[in-house]
């Protein structure tokens, strides 16, 4: 049996796909993955073999795969799946034999049925950790080949390549060597570590930056820390520039990863 939920989500959500031979099991998962607003079942399957076209048409970020199934064993599963773009694996069981081969596999989490809620929820986490990183990871690659591409087109001119001295989204502009700030006409005060963030944040406006990735670009901490300074930062930032929410230059938040920039 395979079923599927709308197409049309966003692309902040992180998508799922659940696997179990038991519908009372599947009906668990999609339960507690229900409470978290940031995920959403797009998938779910009773036989393991329905997998593999599931992920290709829904493209999930994580399978929620059981092990030990009438049809099909999860790790055989996990293995046909294995490929350089291919969606986190969670193992939910009833069994702990498994799991040795689970994490050869390079399984997230392994989930021993039964499991409470608190349990699931730092499952959760990790998977949360886990994409806040691969979102770090591909507005890096975004940036070098801007990078790259900026470099080329000096080339090409006979000019060396500089960057630009002005930021601006909406009516925002930020000036990098004067560290100044301006809405419209009308300067803006920062503290240095508010305008660090606005500049992190305008760099990528319109993608999610993880609360890590600011903590780290920002305040220099290591990946290990956690801190609500950001958050602090962040609310005295909208304060200060007082955009309303969808107005392009607002701080929006992104629940349990981190802000997006409205452009």
């Amino acid at each position: 049996m395979l079923s599927n939920a709308p197409s049309l989500l966003s692309t902040d959500v992180i998508r799922a796909i659940v696997v179990d031979d038991e519908p009372l099991a599947r009906l668990r998962l999609c339960m507690l993955l229900g409470d978290h607003h940031d995920f959403a079942v797009v998938a779910e399957c009773a036989d393991g073999r329905d997998v593999p076209d599931a992920v290709r048409r829904t493209h999930p970020d994580v399978v929620f795969l059981d092990i030990q199934m009438a049809e099909t064993n999860g790790l055989d599963v996990a293995r046909a799946l294995d490929a350089p773009d291919a969606p986190a694996i969670v193992f939910v069981t009833a069994y702990d034999a498994h799991a040795l081969r689970a994490f050869e596999l390079h399984a997230v989490d392994y989930l021993l049925k039964p499991f409470d809620e608190e349990r699931f929820a730092r499952t959760l986490d990790r998977i949360r950790s886990r994409r806040a990183g691969s979102v770090a990871q591909q507005a890096h690659a975004r940036l070098l080949s801007l990078l790259r591409d900026l470099s080329q087109g000096s080339a090409v001119a006979g000019v060396p390549a500089v960057r630009p001295a002005l930021l601006h989204v909406g009516d925002v502009t930020v000036d990098l060597r004067a560290r100044a700030v301006r809405r419209g006409e009308t300067p803006v005060t920062l503290r240095p570590k508010e305008f660090d963030l606005l500049v992190a944040l305008m760099r990528r406006a319109g993608d999610v930056v993880a609360r890590r990735e600011l903590l780290h670009d920002v305040w220099g901490y290591s990946d290990s820390v956690t801190s609500r300074t950001v958050d602090t930062h962040v609310a005295e930032l909208r304060r200060k520039l007082g955009h309303a929410d969808g107005q392009p230059g607002h701080i929006a938040t992104v629940a349990r990863t981190g802000y997006r920039l409205e452009v």
